[in-house]
């Protein structure tokens, strides 16, 4: 259904985007992994958000990097449940350090929640912060 109704559309509107030097970052939810052949040919430079399994997606973001990261750049991708909302600065941390290794070979990745978020222990964000300072190519 994408590759017939989308993609036709989608491709002219990146080329006219393209054309007055505006990038494009595609927004995908859930299961994208199928897709992701399909967002380079619509012309997008960028894809998000890249939602993990553990919020109810597909998204490796080894995988996605491997395989189209060096042709587009990637946002989202942080469980904000297992960071912000039901864990510990510490696990933040690591969750933030971890979604940027996956994509570093290809220097193009910006961290971020990958959904809407409500609740979150105040020292969780501070955490998220200061580990996204140190993740730089």
């Amino acid at each position: 259904m994408f590759e017939e109704f989308c993609l036709p559309y989608d491709v002219r509107q990146h080329e006219a985007l393209h054309q007055h030097g505006i990038k494009i970052v595609y927004h995908l939810c859930g299961g994208l992994m199928h897709m992701l052949d399909l967002v380079l040919q619509n012309g997008a430079d960028g894809l998000e958000t890249m939602t993990p399994p553990g919020m109810g997606g597909d998204c490796d973001l080894a995988e996605a990097s491997r395989r189209v990261g060096d042709k587009l750049f990637f946002i989202g991708g942080f469980d904000q449940n297992a960071g912000l909302e039901r864990g510990t600065p510490e696990r933040t941390r690591q969750l933030v350090l971890e979604c940027f290794e996956a994509t570093r070979d290809h220097a193009g990745y910006v961290v971020c929640p990958s959904d809407h978020f409500f609740h979150g222990d105040p020292a969780c964000l501070y955490a998220f912060a200061d580990a996204a300072k140190e993740c730089v190519y």
